[in-house]
């Protein structure tokens, strides 16, 4: 036991037990502190770490043997097949593909789990094809009937509406053909719209005046209008909102092709 000089015992105790409370309190205060430079250092470490890799991409081999099973469902003469890109991938219209691919790719070295998720990335990479050349379509067909013009785009519309057709029949299909083309077309003028007001500010909007054909007979009318009426239907909105109003004009001088067939052209008085 140790004595504090000029104590009792008793006295002495009480210090011996404070003394052992401070030392178990710093020891513990201690440990603590090596506990938190520890865990600092390991927060550190895993900062600066780098990272996992990513996921590789599909071996070389196995990416091969995919493509080859596709190419060889879709040329296929009988019961040919292929990925519906505009669908899922586990969509139930594209899961014979998957499955057949699967059951002609895998292997041991190349489990049918393995070739399952190869498949997947093969066929995302597929989507993403399609959809670039079907937005690059898009962009051309736009460009090009801006070049054209009005004229000219005109008679594709009515001659898509006419193949696309399921109303009428070959014959009329074969008849119709024969005169939807620019020489059946009226003529077009772009001219200026009457100021409706006093404010100058505003510019007058151009407008196109039609000029039609006086020797177009009814009948080729009547067909002509009927196209127009099926190409409107199938216009998206946008196609819509962007074609301009056309106001009738004077009569074309403009004379009938002579390849035109007798029924689509009438005697002028």
């Amino acid at each position: 036991m140790i004595y504090i000089s000029g104590g009792s015992p008793a006295s002495a105790g009480l210090d011996t037990i404070c003394q052992e409370k401070i030392l178990s309190s710093l020891q513990s205060l201690q440990d603590q502190i090596a506990e938190l430079r520890s865990s600092t250092v390991t927060s550190s470490t895993a900062a600066t770490a780098p990272e996992p890799p990513k996921e590789k991409r599909i071996a070389k081999e196995l990416s091969s043997a995919i493509h080859s099973t596709v190419k060889h469902l879709r040329d296929q003469t009988e019961n040919a097949m292929e990925w519906n890109t505009s669908l899922s991938f586990t969509d139930i219209a594209n899961r014979r593909v998957t499955d057949e691919v699967v059951t002609a790719c895998q292997s041991d070295k190349f489990p049918a789990a393995v070739v399952r998720k190869a498949a997947r990335i093969y066929f995302a990479s597929l989507k993403r094809r399609s959809k670039m050349v079907l937005a690059s379509w898009k962009a051309g067909r736009i460009q090009k009937a801006a070049a054209k013009g009005p004229a000219k785009a005109q008679p594709h519309s009515r001659m898509n509406a006419c193949t696309t057709s399921t109303a009428i029949t070959a014959e009329e299909k074969n008849e119709a053909t024969k005169i939807l083309t620019v020489n059946f077309m009226s003529s077009e003028e772009t001219g200026q719209e009457t100021a409706g007001s006093d404010n100058e500010r505003v510019p007058p909007a151009t407008i196109f005046k039609l000029r039609p054909l006086p020797w177009r007979s009814d009948r080729a009318n009547s067909i002509i209008a009927s196209m127009d009426r099926k190409a409107q239907r199938r216009s998206s909105d946008r196609a819509k909102e962007m074609c301009r109003k056309r106001y009738n004009g004077d009569p074309s001088t403009r004379q009938p092709p002579p390849s035109a067939p007798a029924w689509a052209v009438k005697e002028l008085s």
